[in-house]
């Protein structure tokens, strides 16, 4: 039996689908009273059909061989009926864009070398490109001494023939490239197109000077990231590398390990939304421990849990003393990882962003970490400090309060959302809060926090907050008497703009319990905390 061809149009097909398309444009435009250019609609239907045909050409192909010719023919027709009626129902706005994007592309192409150093793909539509479409938006990368140092190939999908067009262009620029976005570029390829597109790319970035990659939000994978790596293996000022969303396992986090040999000069890894396990944990653990000038370190959403997080801790207190931003957020550490973590906050003077919100501490594993920045030589300059759904009570929040006084001088942003402070543990961060007179936003929400402890932080930030810009209390239990009292409190003190929505919070009757003090909060407030 042969193998069935690949679904394909003759050019006279396709130039005969543009004049229906133009016909049809213009006619449904005069009957919308909106009639519509003659050239432009001729441009437009010329763009119309390429991404189509585009589209069609790529869904004529899958993982076990060759699509059906009626189904891919379908969706050719259904691509260029969606583009038809997008057009139709935005008038000329959408037509006019067409056109004008035909014709940046037609003056890219004999745009003269200088007049620009970086590419940005992303905007407009997602678009599956051929040769065609890559040589027209990739033209100012393949003019004779083009110099462009930054690259940004976002949305658009790269198939075989279009990575042989872009490896070309890097190639040609490979002596003044040093920026190369390429996050979300195989999307909707079959796995062997978008593994073969990231090898014929990665290859041509080799012979670049690389300081910074982003190859997020593709389905990479192991495979994916081994495709990939003669983008950054062998690059020796590598700076910055990110792989947020690629689907980075156990597996896939042991190969970066393995494959970034280059670290001397790395200063920022971002990892985010993989699967990678305290198993996977551990390997990152190991490659970071191999940046001594490491500045940024993220590892968010990644399953990461107390093996793991106690791992990244160890590592990052025994190696880079650079570190200006820890991101470790919406992973399950639990208070068994908090040492490993406050040991390396204490080995980081430089720390000026913490973000630690929902990471199952506890108040135990939050008092670690309070004590350890109250070390005058952690985090000395600390500006942001996240501590959100951790399920801190009364017992955690005195340790906080105390590590908010220790860095109060420079802290502008906290926290401390979705916990469970209840109104002791509110006035106990509001004690903390007189240290912060540089404060810009405080989070409280869904805390149980009822009048007291509403009033006790906001007398707290209108006194001393200068320069704040939000104050959070939304899905707490303030009664509707406190509410009244609250946003007076805060107009007396010219801050009710940075009063937040209060249309969540569900104090509708008075709660006697919660009202007991009001009167005295000067003196709740000046009992001080326990330093």
């Amino acid at each position: 039996m042969t193998q069935e061809q690949e679904w394909s149009l003759t050019e006279e097909q396709r130039q005969e689908t543009v004049s229906r398309i133009r016909l049809n444009l213009s006619t449904m435009a005069f009957f919308r009273q909106a009639p519509l250019p003659d050239d432009a609609v001729a441009t437009a239907a010329v763009t119309m059909e390429k991404k189509a045909y585009t589209v069609a050409k790529v869904e004529a192909r899958t993982t076990t061989g060759v699509r059906p010719h009626h189904e891919t023919l379908k969706a050719y027709i259904r691509k260029l009926g969606a583009l038809m009626i997008e057009t139709v129902e935005s008038g000329a706005a959408v037509v006019e864009a067409h056109a004008a994007a035909a014709t940046a592309a037609t003056a890219a192409a004999g745009a003269k070398p200088g007049m620009t150093d970086s590419i940005d793909l992303s905007h407009g539509s997602r678009d599956f490109l051929i040769t065609e479409t890559a040589e027209q938006l990739l033209a100012p990368m393949l003019q004779p001494k083009a110099v462009i140092r930054r690259i940004k190939f976002s949305t658009k999908s790269f198939g075989i023939e279009a990575a042989e067009v872009a490896a070309k262009a890097i190639r040609n620029v490979s002596n003044t490239l040093q920026h190369a976005d390429l996050a979300d570029i195989i999307a909707g390829r079959p796995e062997s197109e978008a593994l073969g597109a990231l090898t014929i790319i990665a290859a041509a970035l080799a012979q670049c000077h690389l300081k910074f990659l982003d190859l997020s939000d593709n389905a990479l994978g192991e495979k994916g990231i081994r495709a990939a790596a003669a983008a950054f293996v062998d690059q020796p000022a590598l700076e910055n590398i990110a792989f947020r969303n690629v689907g980075c396992s156990v597996h896939g986090c042991a190969a970066l390990q393995e494959l970034i040999s280059n670290t001397s000069h790395l200063k920022s890894i971002s990892l985010y939304n993989n699967m990678s396990g305290d198993e996977g944990a551990v390997s990152i653990a190991a490659l970071i421990s191999r940046c001594p000038v490491l500045e940024e370190f993220s590892m968010v959403s990644s399953r990461v849990g107390a093996e793991g997080g106690a791992a990244l801790g160890r590592a990052l207190a025994a190696g880079t003393k650079m570190l200006v931003k820890l991101d470790v957020h919406d992973n399950p550490m639990t208070e068994e990882a908090a040492a490993a973590l406050a040991t390396a906050i204490m080995a980081q003077p430089h720390l000026l962003t913490l973000n630690l919100n929902d990471t199952c501490l506890c108040d135990k594993g939050v008092s670690q970490i309070a004590a350890a920045l109250q070390h005058a030589t952690a985090a000395e300059k600390l500006e942001t400090l996240e501590l959100a759904l951790n399920e801190i009570t009364p017992d955690g929040a005195e340790a906080v309060a105390m590590a908010i006084v220790a860095k109060g001088a420079t802290l502008k942003t906290v926290n401390l959302r979705e916990n469970e402070l209840e109104d002791d543990g509110a006035v106990m961060i509001a004690k903390g809060l007189m240290s912060a007179p540089h404060l810009r936003t405080i989070d409280l929400c869904l805390n149980q926090i009822h009048r007291v402890g509403a009033l006790a932080v906001a007398k707290v930030v209108v006194e001393t907050a200068n320069d704040l810009e939000l104050l959070a209390l939304d899905e707490n239990e303030i009664s509707d008497g406190g509410v009244e009292q609250l946003k007076k409190m805060m107009e007396s003190g010219g801050k009710l703009g940075a009063l937040g929505a209060l249309d969540e919070n569900l104090g509708d009757e008075e709660d006697e319990d919660g009202d007991e003090g009001v009167e005295d909060l000067a003196e709740i407030l000046g009992r001080g905390l326990k330093l």
